[in-house]
């Protein structure tokens, strides 16, 4: 196994965001190399006291410190997830070039960075890390993927975009709760505007090579994985879509317009 494939195992197992951060930074992008697709395990690591389940349901909004403690541990957790996810992506991309693998791992280190601003707001607040089952959705929904055309659909075009809506809307709501935590979000918000924008390019990349319309593909997999889920229960965050490069079409479609017939068979 090539050393690069096995550190991004070895990040995806890691417990913690600075342990997997750690394995990151000693990684060199690999470019124009071949691998096989490892087996991936059924869960990445957790820091040892975090379990699987359903939190309760939140009964405090973030306009109180109880409620943003409980939301913050659900951001900590999607943060981790995204670390993992982008070590999926560099994963898959057997044959890619070095600069694919340059923007996964940077980005999986910027998640990195998240993961730790949070871990160390809820430390100080009472609320660390484990205070509430977590669960792997977004994990899952990576491993569901076929190919890394879908992932980049399904990850930063779809799943971390909608991320970008939700912080929209409570970084006002936020402010005046805790400075230090909307500091965090803000942080959040605009490096993951720049994650979108990451998967954006690499998709019309992959798009282009495939001979397919990068929009079409993307209405295609959103009417595949997410029709449920269509339209948004949050309102669109059209500046930070359209600065990471979302078409006109592509915001019609996420705003619940009538998804286009696909062109492009399912994977």
């Amino acid at each position: 196994m090539l050393p690069y494939v096995a550190g991004l195992l070895a990040a995806i197992a890691a417990p913690t965001a600075l342990a997997k951060d750690t394995i990151l930074a000693a990684l060199q992008p690999s470019g124009g190399e071949f691998w096989d697709m490892p087996d991936l395990p059924a869960r990445p690591g957790r820091p040892p006291g975090v379990v699987e389940g359903q939190a309760k349901r939140r009964r405090q909004g973030v306009d109180s410190l109880a409620g943003l403690r409980r939301f913050l541990h659900a951001i900590w957790h999607i943060e981790m997830e995204a670390i993992d996810l982008a070590c999926v992506l560099a994963l898959r991309g057997s044959g890619m070039p070095a600069a694919f693998h340059a923007d996964c791992l940077r980005v999986a280190r910027e998640e990195a960075g998240h993961a730790g601003l949070l871990d160390t707001w809820l430390v100080a607040h009472d609320w660390p890390p484990g205070s509430e089952p977590v669960h792997h959705r977004l994990w899952l929904s990576a491993l569901d993927c076929s190919d890394i055309g879908e992932q980049l659909v399904v990850v930063p075009r779809f799943l971390e975009a909608r991320g970008l809506d939700v912080n929209a809307g409570l970084l006002p709501r936020v402010a005046p709760v805790d400075v230090a935590a909307h500091a965090a979000l803000d942080r959040i918000y605009r490096d993951e505007i720049g994650h979108v924008a990451t998967g954006t390019r690499w998709h019309h990349w992959w798009c282009a090579r495939q001979g397919i319309d990068p929009s079409t593909h993307f209405a295609e997999v959103v009417q595949r994985r997410f029709a449920d889920q269509i339209p948004s229960p949050w309102a669109i965050d059209v500046a930070g879509r359209t600065e990471a490069g979302f078409s006109a079409q592509e915001l019609a479609i996420v705003a619940g317009a009538t998804l286009p017939q696909a062109t492009v068979p399912p994977a």
